[in-house]
C-alpha cells in the first residue's frame, strides 16, 4: 500500500514536469522561420574609437531554425558621429583643411549572416550563441574647401564642391541571443499544424570593423546590445 501511494505521489509530481519538458521540446523541434525587429546601442573600441562615437542602432531580420540550429540574417541601420572633421587628412601647404565632413555623422547600413546553436532552453527561455560575418557600408558628404581672401584680406574657407563618399568593411561578428518567451499558440495549416512563439530577444554582440582609407586608418570592434521582438512559426507534429 505504501509503495502504491509513493508511486502515485511520484506520478503526480513528475508527470506535469515531464509534460512541460515535452511541450518545450515539441515547440522547439522541426523547421521554423520568423522575423525580429528592434533597437539598441553600440560603442567602438580600439582605434575605431578615435574616429567614431557611440550611437544608437535599429535592427531587423530573419531567423530560420531547425531544431536547435539557427541561421540568423540581421539588417542594421545606425548613424555613428565623427570625431575627426577631416577624416582623409587632406591639407594645403599651409596646413589648412581642404576637405571637411559635410555632415556630423555618417549613415551606416549593415547586414550579417550568423549560424548558431541553442545550448540551453526551457519553456520560458532559450540561449543561442551565434557567429558569422558582417558587411558594413558608411556613407556621408565631404565638402571640398577653397580658401579666398575677403575684403579685409583675410583668408576664408569656402565650399567649392560636395562629394558623396563611402567606406566599406567586412568583419567577423559574434552574438548571444537570449530569447525570453512571451507566449505561443498552435495554428492549423492544411493537413499539418504550426506553433507561433512570440519572444523578447536580448542580444549582446561584438563586430569587427576597419576602414583603411581613412587617415589615420582605424579598426576595432563595435560592442553593443540590441533588444528585439521576435515572432517564430515552427512546423510541428501534434
Amino acid at each position: 500500500m505504501k509503495r502504491t501511494l509513493l508511486l502515485l505521489m511520484a506520478m503526480l509530481v513528475l508527470t506535469p514536469a515531464a509534460m512541460r519538458a515535452q511541450d518545450s521540446e515539441s515547440i522547439y523541434s522541426g523547421w521554423g522561420a520568423g522575423i525580429q525587429l528592434g533597437a539598441g546601442a553600440m560603442l567602438p573600441t580600439g582605434s575605431l574609437a578615435d574616429g567614431f562615437k557611440a550611437c544608437a542602432l535599429f535592427t531587423g531580420g530573419l531567423t530560420v531554425e531547425y531544431s536547435r540550429a539557427r541561421l540568423k540574417i540581421d539588417l542594421t541601420y545606425s548613424q555613428p558621429s565623427f570625431k575627426n572633421d577631416n577624416p582623409y587628412a587632406i591639407y594645403d601647404d599651409q596646413g589648412r583643411n581642404l576637405q571637411l565632413n559635410g555632415t556630423a555623422s555618417s549613415t551606416s547600413l549593415g547586414v550579417s549572416f550568423q549560424l548558431g546553436y541553442t545550448v540551453w532552453q526551457s519553456g520560458k527561455m532559450r540561449v543561442t550563441p551565434c557567429v558569422g560575418v558582417n558587411f558594413n557600408r558608411l556613407n556621408w558628404d565631404i565638402n571640398h574647401i577653397k580658401w579666398e581672401a575677403d575684403e579685409q584680406g583675410d583668408d576664408k574657407p569656402l565650399i567649392d564642391d560636395v562629394t558623396d563618399v563611402h567606406e566599406s568593411s567586412t568583419g567577423l561578428t559574434a552574438s548571444v541571443d537570449f530569447d525570453i518567451r512571451l507566449g505561443g499558440k498552435f495554428v492549423d495549416i492544411g493537413s499539418g499544424s504550426s506553433h507561433y512563439t512570440s519572444s523578447v530577444r536580448v542580444t549582446p554582440f561584438i563586430t569587427h570593423a576597419g576602414y583603411s582609407n581613412l587617415s589615420p586608418s582605424v579598426k576595432g570592434n563595435w560592442i553593443g546590445l540590441a533588444v528585439s521582438y521576435s515572432g517564430l512559426f515552427r512546423l510541428i507534429s501534434r
